[in-house]
């Protein structure tokens, strides 16, 4: 950085000094020294050389490469035959370069912060889509667990429902058996009870189409004896009525015949007949 600062000071020392000897060398007029300034401001500084620099003749890619990498490849060739003016604008180019290359440290520390600045964003972002990958296949799989689990809920709803309804299907057909079961066995006893009052009946009249409707001889005795003495008790042992005859158990058999039934003659004798 000092040799271009070098040049481009001495550089414009030479111009100011070639500018200084030129205004004294003119005419006193100010008018005419300002006139004489701006004519050699824009005179060539060494026309007689210019168009006699060889240096790019067997080379002239050489010319190109210069432009292309500093800028500088026709300045070089046309330099003498340049004004002042010309030149004293590749001095302002190295003045731009000089504060250029002042503030590279800044403009480098700058540049370094950028770049670490947005290297970190990138590694900000690609923590966060890592988490938030791994946060996605956490949120699909309890999604995944929560359709399972509702699935086997509905399963396990559907299966208690065939369950329940076997059950209940079970238990009507129980309580249908057991009713009518239990509907058969009213049914089957009233038959029987039937059936057997029907026997009971059929023997009771078998039973009274054999049996006698006399009493017994012995207990037709039974009533005469007692029959006496009641008309003992009632007359007294004075009385003739206490003694009066009684018929015979075969009067009796052949009057109830004629009469009635035994039953009526030995209520008879009871009512005092």
């Amino acid at each position: 950085m000092d040799k271009p600062n070098s040049f481009a000071s001495a550089f414009r020392n030479a111009l100011v000094k070639h500018n200084e000897n030129a205004r004294s060398s003119s005419a006193p007029d100010a008018s005419d020294n300002s006139k004489s300034f701006a004519d050699r401001a824009n005179a060539p500084i060494a026309p007689s050389v210019a168009g006699l620099v060889k240096s790019f003749d067997s080379t002239p890619e050489m010319k190109g490469l210069l432009n292309s990498y500093f800028g500088i490849g026709d300045f070089l060739a046309e330099l003498p035959g340049m004004t002042p003016n010309q030149v004293a604008q590749m001095a302002d180019q190295l003045d731009q370069l000089n504060i250029l290359l002042d503030n590279l440290p800044a403009i480098e520390q700058n540049l370094r912060s950028y770049i670490e600045g947005v290297v970190k964003y990138h590694e900000f972002v690609n923590r966060c889509v890592k988490e938030g990958v791994s946060g996605i296949k956490k949120v699909d799989q309890s999604v995944l667990d929560i359709f399972i689990a509702h699935k086997g809920y509905l399963g396990d709803q559907k299966k208690l429902a065939a369950d329940s309804s076997t059950a209940v299907a079970q238990i009507d057909n129980e309580v249908e058996n057991y009713v009518d079961l239990q509907e058969h066995k009213l049914q089957a006893a009233l038959k029987r009870a039937a059936k057997k009052l029907k026997a009971d009946k059929e023997k009771e009249t078998a039973k009274a189409e054999t049996e006698p409707n006399e009493k017994p001889v012995e207990m037709v005795a039974v009533l005469d004896t007692r029959a006496r003495l009641r008309r003992l008790m009632q007359y007294g042992t004075t009385s003739p009525k206490a003694f009066t005859p009684m018929k015979s158990a075969a009067v009796e058999r052949e009057s109830g015949v004629k009469n009635g039934t035994a039953a009526n003659s030995v209520f008879e004798f009871l009512s005092g007949k």
